[in-house]
């Protein structure tokens, strides 16, 4: 383990073996950072903050602050941050507030860059990209393999499905399926990510089924319910299309259409 001797760590933390500290940064009594993690300078890391196995945390990034709500009583409230995490300079991620879930939760692997914001009580999954200075506001929900582009603004409570690809500078204020793009102020559809579900493996089978689901939701004249039933009874089934299927049931803001 390397520290510079300009940090400021509680010895209250806990840090695992092979982690490197940078000049400056200020670490909190409740941080727990896994094996292996580099911080680099002026970089803040407070509340109860567990930082996974092998990160990379560039400088002047503020992990674990509270969330920016009003009447906020969060002292308790939780950031859990997963292996192999990246997270870019100036970049910022709450954690949960007592009117959420009490816990804001990146996955593995994540890559958050520069001057992006996460709020409280947004739950990220797996190799989730969310570019520069896009914000994500409280409550938001993204699937894996997600990518959020530069500028973006996510309403709170929204969610963005796996594999779905939000373009640079929208505005989403409904939630956008999985393995579909949006874009836009305020953002609607525009046909499948078919890059990155190609750069994923997905099947060609898959890819066809799923466009055929998209022409019947988006391209009809048919409303939701309507659409949701030609593509159960028209759509030969398959994981992607019922994953497609189950995130608009369960949709309570409305599709991004």
């Amino acid at each position: 383990m390397h520290v510079h001797p300009s940090a400021v760590i509680s010895p209250e933390a806990t840090l695992g073996s092979g982690v490197s500290v940078g000049p400056y940064t200020i670490i909190g009594p409740d941080v727990a950072v896994g094996c292996g993690t580099i911080i680099g300078s002026h970089v803040v890391i407070d509340g109860i903050t567990q930082v996974g196995e092998s990160c990379q945390i560039s400088s002047h990034v503020v992990l674990g602050a509270p969330p920016q709500i009003l009447e906020a009583r969060s002292e308790r409230t939780r950031l859990v941050i997963g292996d192999e995490s990246v997270i870019r300079e100036f970049a910022s991620v709450h954690r949960g507030s007592w009117k959420g879930n009490g816990t804001t939760v990146l996955g593995r692997r994540n890559f958050i860059m520069a001057y992006a914001h996460v709020a409280h009580d947004c739950t990220l999954g797996d190799e989730v990209v969310v570019a520069s200075q896009a914000g994500l506001a409280g409550h938001v929900e993204i699937g894996e393999r997600a990518v959020i582009g530069g500028q973006a603004g996510i309403h709170q409570f929204v969610r963005i499905g796996k594999y779905a690809m939000v373009a640079a500078c929208s505005a989403v204020s409904q939630d956008v399926p999985p393995f579909i793009k949006a874009q836009g102020d305020r953002a609607r559809c525009y046909g499948l990510n078919s890059v990155g579900l190609r750069r994923h493996g997905f099947s060609e089978e898959a890819v066809a089924r799923l466009k055929k689901a998209y022409r019947l939701l988006f391209l009809s004249k048919l409303n939701t319910s309507q659409a949701l039933e030609k593509v159960v009874a028209e759509v030969e089934s398959c994981p992607e299309v019922e994953d497609l299927i189950g995130f608009i049931k369960t949709s309570s803001r409305g599709i991004a259409r």
